[in-house]
């Protein structure tokens, strides 16, 4: 009887031990649900917060203009969070000239502005850890800063023709804005060796409106006849894809010799891929100004990025920097430019659009290199 007695508060206690056992395992398995759910909300918004910044930082070109993009890319932003069902509301964007700060929200004027952070939080509806706290809901919050970092070298992305200025102070190497350049320059002429002092008397046509006295003097002192800033390749099947699709051939950084890459020849039929490369930009329309151009429907197609090089001797071409330069046009529809207004004895003009910003279908905030790139710093 007594081991009979025994043997049932044995089950007894057994039973208790697995039930009590039982419910700790469920709240534990519970609350694991829970914090497992705020996990996957962190990286969710994480995720949102690192491609919002992302793109605020590419739309940033140190104007107000710039911001209110950047605040709109921020908008935009086709991320979500609840296992993708549900969009990141209100979430802030503030700018800044440097990672330390101060961040504002819209900065005006917009010079140097060339950070932008984006904060989220949303609100996780809580259900095991309610039975242990009186929680119903927690708040998961993100953040991401992502900035324009300068670059001093360049491995893909530039055409292979070239600025010239003796400017060499960045980010804009006394190139203004919405003034017209040779980014191929036009042939010289018998007289050249005659006109040192008179650097126009020197070409056979004259070169772009805004190329100035200093330059032409470098040009004409420094580069040989047949040079006319066209660098790389003198196979027209590359320069094509270098003019199209950026797949230039040499990485081109700011200090580099560029003098034993200059290649010869008028490259009078590049002209038509510049019109090809014009023609592929949804706006082709003629005697547009930069600004007209970035505020409207456009695909950065027209925008060119090239070395602005500093012809300082007759076997030194260095390059001090990089910009962005709009490709005229006589659109709307194709437009034919190029070919209409070049023989090859003239220069290629395009308009200066700012400095280089890789990756976006406009310029960017500058840099000591007139060259930058975004990414996530933050």
């Amino acid at each position: 009887m007594r081991r009979e007695s025994a043997a049932r508060r044995e089950r007894g206690f057994v039973l208790v031990t697995m039930a009590v056992s039982a419910i700790a395992l469920i709240g534990i398995l519970g609350l694991s649900v829970d914090v497992g759910r705020m996990f996957i909300a962190k990286n969710e918004t994480q995720n949102y917060c690192d491609s919002a910044a992302l793109a605020a930082a590419l739309a940033l070109d140190g104007t107000t203009t710039g911001i209110t993009s950047a605040q709109n890319a921020v908008a935009n932003s086709a991320n979500a969070w609840n296992m993708n069902t549900t969009a990141v509301k209100n979430p802030t964007v503030t700018f800044a000239t440097s990672l330390a700060g101060p961040f504002v929200a819209s900065p005006s004027p917009a010079d140097g502005y060339n950070v932008a952070r984006v904060s989220a939080t949303v609100p996780l509806q809580l259900y095991f850890i309610p039975v242990v706290v009186a929680q119903t809901t927690t708040n998961v919050a993100s953040s991401a800063t992502a900035a324009q970092v300068a670059l001093t070298s360049i491995p893909r992305g530039l055409a292979p023709y070239t600025a010239v200025s003796t400017d060499t102070t960045g980010p804009n190497f006394g190139l203004v804005v919405g003034g017209s350049y040779s980014i191929h320059w036009p042939q010289f002429n018998i007289h050249r060796q005659n006109c040192p002092l008179l650097p126009d008397a020197c070409f056979n046509a004259p070169p772009c409106d805004n190329d100035t006295a200093t330059s032409k003097t470098a040009v004409v002192n420094n580069w040989g006849d047949s040079n006319s800033g066209f660098w790389g390749s003198n196979s027209n099947s590359v320069i094509t894809q270098e003019v199209l699709d950026l797949i230039q051939i040499q990485q081109l950084a700011v200090g580099a010799n560029i003098d034993p890459i200059l290649t010869n020849g008028t490259k009078q039929s590049e002209a038509k891929i510049l019109d090809q490369r014009v023609s592929q930009d949804v706006n082709t329309t003629g005697d547009i100004t930069v600004s007209d151009y970035l505020a409207g429907a456009h695909n950065g197609q027209r925008l060119l990025a090239v070395p602005v090089v500093d012809p300082t001797d007759p076997s030194t071409t260095t390059v001090i920097g990089y910009g962005v330069f709009l490709l005229q046009a006589n659109g709307p529809g194709t437009s034919t430019y190029y070919q209409s207004k070049t023989n090859g004895s003239e220069p290629y003009c395009a308009i200066y659009a700012g400095t280089l910003n890789i990756g976006s279908t406009g310029p960017g905030t500058g840099g000591t290199t007139g060259g930058s790139r975004v990414k996530l710093v933050q």
